[in-house]
């Protein structure tokens, strides 16, 4: 169970990346046709693409940190290796 809230965590944090890097996409998708030599639209555009996708950005990350932080204060270490006990060979 606690790897699976594991991988959620880690799902949630990688989303969050992905939507950042997608308004940063975005915006130059946007700015790409009227960027000129003397002017640079980016930051127009990127102005453009809105709260809307930073309002998903930070909560994708705060439930993926926070998943992760409870997970560390269950006393869980990772990556989640079982422990392997050293079987005696009887036969030496």
């Amino acid at each position: 169970m606690k790897q699976i809230k594991a991988f959620v965590g880690c799902f949630f944090i990688a989303v969050s990346a992905f939507l950042y890097a997608t308004k940063h996409i975005t915006a130059a998708i946007i700015s790409s046709n009227i960027n000129r030599p003397d002017v640079n639209y980016y930051e127009g555009a990127y102005k453009l693409v809105g709260f809307g996708i930073n309002f998903w950005i930070i909560i994708s990350l705060l439930v993926g940190v926070v998943i992760i932080i409870s997970l560390l204060t269950q006393g869980v270490s990772f990556p989640f290796k079982k422990k392997q006990t050293i079987e005696e060979n009887p036969h030496q």
